[in-house]
């Protein structure tokens, strides 16, 4: 194996194979793991085949050492099973943040910030791992909240090496805020430390060309697109024919808004499906549903599952016709997604299978799709109905648009050309700190 810069990752989730949030650890498989180390800020312990090495500075502790005074952040095992007590710390934080990002308080947001202030995670411990580490270069994630932004800086400020940015969301501009003055408020401060950050990076990735684009004219850098990859070594496309009823499904989160869009989806489906079943969603989510969306997304074709492995999910999308890629029309929350890139829609290409992307037409994603002609998109709610009409009327367009979405990964996402954008950001940081 080459042998690549040393690399100190500080991000918010722990390393976890069973995380949904795999993209971090999918891009370091390529390090050695005596040459990567995590520091996160979560309650939950780290279990990884790329990494063994962490830091914890736990949100639950830093809440208590506002009260006690008393350091918080450990050096955690990886693999290691926590007890009854911290297990349910865990299940409980998990939850909370569920509920936070359902139902977004700017008041709460912003009394979670002070708390961050006010704790005592700038520790002698710290301190200890980072410099005892020694890190060649450092990888900073950049995130839509204050505190780790501070965190990021505080360690590159104590202990300073070269680093490389992702900014995979919109984290700058104040369109996400709509008309809450709390949220200008946060995204005030949030922005300022976005604008240090990004002026001191080596080399910075975004999640999308349009987004690299806006990045390089807001702060002059030279961003690279970097996406989940795929590897096709062993992938070649296979024809399939549409099951009588279309089957569709969905896979993954509802926050920020997605719960309205497949809302939306059901009440089109509702209409199709009138006369006779002519097509179906199987949603498999592990985000708690109430009231009206619960009762509309197991009604009229529709059924939520609940979340399974992964596995289990890569049978499900092998199984399905069609698998749904859903955002918001609603503004306040479109607009929250503007510059994002979802793995889910890596996990599509993948597939082969046939996207039906529900989504407003400026936010990346959807940009990206009808760039590439790789799905078919409905960008406002009246049109929904229309194109799954089509789909069900004509089924063997089915069949071209999978091709068209599997060619769309093989040309954009391809894991060798991800790879080589990925290790080479990091070889140039250092290289640019011994010029």
């Amino acid at each position: 194996m080459q042998q690549l810069p040393k690399v100190l990752a500080i991000s918010l989730n722990a390393w976890r194979k069973d995380s949904p949030r795999k993209m971090q650890t999918d891009l370091f498989k390529y390090w050695s793991k005596d040459r990567l180390a995590q520091i996160y800020t979560k309650s939950d312990l780290p279990d990884t085949e790329v990494c063994d090495k962490f830091f914890r500075i736990s949100e639950n502790g830093v809440l208590r050492s506002v009260f006690n005074r008393k350091p918080v952040g450990e050096e955690v095992e990886n693999g290691a099973r926590a007890d009854e007590a911290s297990q349910k710390a865990i299940e409980r934080e998990k939850r909370l943040y569920t509920l936070a990002h359902k139902k977004k308080s700017w008041f709460l947001t912003l009394a979670r910030e002070l708390v961050w202030s006010l704790g005592k995670w700038k520790t002698a411990a710290l301190d200890s791992f980072v410099a005892d580490y020694d890190a060649d270069v450092y990888f900073v994630p950049i995130y839509s909240v204050v505190y780790m932004a501070k965190i990021q800086a505080y360690i590159l400020k104590k202990h300073p090496k070269p680093y490389v940015c992702f900014l995979s969301d919109d984290n700058y501009s104040y369109k996400p805020c709509g008309k809450n003055p709390l949220a200008y408020v946060h995204r005030f401060f949030l922005r300022k430390r976005v604008r240090e950050l990004v002026g001191g990076c080596a080399e910075i990735f975004c999640a999308t060309s349009f987004q690299a684009k806006q990045t390089d004219e807001l702060f002059g850098t030279h961003a690279k697109v970097l996406t989940r990859g795929i590897d096709y070594t062993d992938k070649a496309f296979k024809e399939y024919e549409p099951h009588k009823p279309v089957k569709m499904a969905y896979t993954g989160n509802l926050l920020i808004g997605r719960t309205y869009a497949l809302c939306d989806i059901a009440e089109a489906m509702a209409r199709i499906n009138r006369d006779e079943t002519q097509i179906t969603l199987d949603i498999y989510t592990d985000t708690p549903l109430t009231g009206r969306s619960e009762r509309l997304l197991n009604s009229g074709g529709c059924s939520v599952r609940g979340a399974v492995g992964k596995s289990e999910l890569e049978r499900i999308q092998e199984e399905a016709d069609i698998l749904v890629f859903a955002e918001s029309l609603k503004k306040g929350y479109s607009m929250k997604a503007r510059l994002s890139f979802s793995t889910k829609l890596t996990d599509y290409f993948a597939a082969g299978k046939c996207i039906f992307a529900v989504g407003d037409r400026e936010i990346a994603p959807i940009r990206h799709l009808k760039d590439n002609d790789a799905a078919v998109i409905a960008s406002e709610k009246k049109e929904i109905l229309s194109v799954l009409g089509d789909l069900c009327a004509n089924p063997e367009k089915i069949n071209i648009y999978a091709k068209k979405a599997f060619d769309c990964g093989k040309n954009h996402h391809e894991s060798g050309a991800m790879k080589k954008i990925f290790i080479e950001a990091f070889i140039n940081a250092c290289e640019k700190e011994m010029a």
